[in-house]
């Protein structure tokens, strides 16, 4: 007569946490890949947008200084003219300065009187004049954009890595799933269940403590 090979009550339980185990373990590391892929994305995409806010930066710094060296050889030649007090060419020159250009010098040319050849001889009573263009303010908001472009794609990236981590440890909790199935004795098995329980419990509030990132 054979002998009954029905599984214990223990067994049975053991049997049902380890399945329900499994099932919670492939659910997690299914949802941390997820989450890595869409922080991979999030990473990829502020990297790139970071990178084109510097070049864009970049031509217009390089478009104000463009600028700056123009208003510089405007104003020498300003100086020039004011040292032989050619006011026809003075005004020639006052007329293409640039518009940010003109405002400093509106209020440094108000600060003298109209005969500028005295001041313009001795040289040290004239400055020289600089002004903010438009572009290299522009320049600047891009590059503090883009640092933070650069911030954000960092820690996607973190989390990202944060995520794979804890599917290796979900993978090691599949394996040690797997292998109790093959277990000589119920006290193994239930040593082996016991470890990946654990391991699953860690992983999943490794998991929980993480920001999630959305579509």
């Amino acid at each position: 007569m054979p002998e009954d090979t029905a599984p214990s009550p223990r067994t049975r339980r053991l049997d049902t946490v380890a399945s329900i185990m499994l099932a919670a373990a492939g659910v997690a590391s299914a949802w941390a890949t997820y989450q890595s892929s869409l922080w991979g994305g999030i990473q990829a995409s502020s990297y790139a947008s970071a990178s084109a806010k510097v070049t864009e930066a970049a031509r217009l710094e390089l478009r104000a200084g463009q600028k700056t060296g123009m208003d510089t050889a405007m104003y020498i030649s300003w100086l020039s003219a004011a040292a032989k007090n050619d006011r026809e060419l003075m005004t020639f020159y006052e007329r293409r300065f640039a518009p940010e250009f003109r405002k400093v010098f509106d209020v440094w040319r108000s600060q003298y009187p109209a005969d500028l050849r005295g001041q313009v001889r001795e040289g040290p009573n004239v400055s020289m004049l600089h002004a903010e263009h438009s572009e290299s303010l522009e320049a600047t908001a891009l590059r503090d954009e883009s640092s933070a472009l650069f911030s954000r794609a960092e820690k996607a990236n973190s989390t990202g890595d944060r995520y794979v981590a804890s599917t290796v440890i979900l993978a090691l909790v599949l394996f040690l799933l797997g292998i109790s199935t093959v277990a000589r004795s119920w006290g193994q098995r239930r040593l082996l269940v016991m470890i990946a329980g654990g391991l699953g419990l860690v992983a999943l509030a490794f998991l929980f403590s993480l920001p999630m990132a959305a579509l």
